[in-house]
């Protein structure tokens, strides 16, 4: 059972995991590359369920999105079960930068932990992918973490490309 005083150990690397992530996919509009993924991992979406995916207000998210859309990332066609509403879904152009994107993060990571086995890199990764689960505001708290589905990792093939 996770004690308080290791969930406390836990909380003190949270601000340390934020500064890897701007190291490893750097400070280049990390909310924007969030929302763009996010639109990419959930397929053709409603604004309001990328809001709630990234645990957003909606005019945040609208803004970013107004953004992709400018930019030619995101496309938007209207929703065929309600016509007022639109469903997002990412251009080959909004692909293109999120492989990039990946490929910079990979290949810095890489670099980082060359010295660290295989091993520790899926352990770590399994602890990770438990607690993003765990702590999912859609999971509830009774249920046990959901086992690893290969959804993510269709996805993250899809990412990799030529990576």
């Amino acid at each position: 059972m996770a004690t308080h005083h290791a969930c406390a150990a836990l909380v003190d690397v949270f601000p340390d995991l934020l500064r890897t992530r701007r190291v490893l996919v750097g400070t280049l509009n990390v909310p924007t590359l969030l929302t763009l993924a996010t639109v990419h991992q959930h397929g053709a979406v409603r604004l309001t369920e990328v809001a709630e995916h990234l645990a957003l207000d909606l005019s945040t998210v609208s803004r970013q999105v107004a953004h992709l859309r400018r930019e030619g990332l995101l496309d938007s066609s209207p929703d065929p079960a309600d016509g007022r509403s639109q469903r997002l879904s990412v251009t080959a152009e909004g692909v293109q930068q999120l492989r990039a994107h990946r490929r910079g993060a990979v290949d810095r990571l890489v670099e980082r932990l060359a010295a660290w086995p295989d091993e520790d890199v899926g352990d770590l990764t399994r602890l990770l992918t438990r607690l993003a689960r765990t702590t999912d505001p859609a999971s509830t708290p009774a249920a046990p973490p959901a086992p690893d589905t290969p959804h993510h990792h269709v996805q993250e093939k899809q990412l990799q490309g030529n990576a």
